[in-house]
């Protein structure tokens, strides 16, 4: 069953701007998982945005983005923000911008449940121990008791999801939730996700620069390129297989990243040189 269609999505900023993204299509079936990925720039945020219904009022759009039967882009804003939380949810990358300093994380995340779910202050507390408990943190009534900066990098990111969680979504979208945490921190918090959507069987879009992060968490993957999509498939495919010069460069980063720590990536313009004519 389709839960996330996405067709023929453009997107601009600014009247003479190239689009930020470019006739992308995609779909997301239920209890799946889709990568995104792609450099800096090349329209991966922008469709998270798109499909939170997040973007700003200047945004020109045009194409579709249904979710769950709603059509994202014609919805209101009272009408997205029954969607958020409830249906879909989404773990940022940087958790600190995402969590209010001035407030307990218990507290934060009760206000999502209380919000769609109108749980009383008693039982939405026990249901915030036993999310942050399942996200992997090991004190979780400390953690909860606790501020945003008196937690680590992945305790914080595991309260983000935990937030993003509570109230067991369709959707769950990763925007690069990984990339702020050293190594180590990073393998623990994509193994807790990977069991918490397993255990959850919610859908995830994760997205990411990285494919072999990508990986480890999906199954199924777009690379995007300047607002386009340019190459799918599964990551098995992708990574024996690449035809795209430019997903090629990414699967050659990915293998000598993994064959030889610490060693420098090869620069993507070493493997991609777009034609002369292409649009830009």
């Amino acid at each position: 069953m389709t839960l996330l269609e996405v067709c023929d999505l453009t997107v601009t900023f600014g009247r003479h701007r190239r689009p930020a993204l470019d006739g992308v299509c995609f779909s997301l079936d239920a209890g799946c998982r889709l990568g995104v990925i792609g450099e800096s720039g090349s329209g991966k945020t922008v469709t998270a945005l798109a499909v939170m219904g997040l973007l700003p009022e200047y945004a020109r759009v045009s194409g579709t983005v249904e979710l769950a039967g709603h059509q994202i882009t014609q919805l209101s804003e009272s009408g997205l923000a029954r969607l958020r939380g409830d249906v879909v949810s989404m773990v940022f990358q940087e958790p600190m911008t995402a969590l209010d300093p001035t407030m307990r994380v218990g507290r934060q995340v009760a206000e999502v449940l209380r919000l769609h779910a109108g749980a009383e202050s008693g039982p939405a507390r026990a249901a915030v121990v036993r999310m942050l408990a399942e996200v992997g943190l090991s004190d979780p009534d400390r953690v909860a008791d606790a501020y945003p900066h008196q937690l680590s990098g992945g305790q914080r990111q595991r309260v983000i999801l935990a937030m993003a969680l509570i109230n067991a979504p369709d959707l769950v979208i990763c925007d690069e939730p990984t990339t702020a945490l050293d190594v180590t921190v990073q393998a623990t918090v994509l193994a807790k996700l990977d069991e918490v959507l397993e255990a959850s069987g919610a859908a995830c879009l994760f997205i990411s620069h990285d494919l072999a992060v990508v990986s480890q968490v999906c199954d199924q993957v777009v690379v995007m390129l300047d607002g386009r999509i340019v190459e799918t498939g599964s990551v098995a495919d992708l990574f024996a297989n690449p035809q795209h010069p430019y997903t090629k460069g990414l699967v050659a980063a990915a293998q000598l990243d993994a064959a030889t720590p610490g060693q420098r990536l090869p620069v993507v313009e070493d493997f991609y040189q777009p034609d002369a004519g292409a649009k830009r």
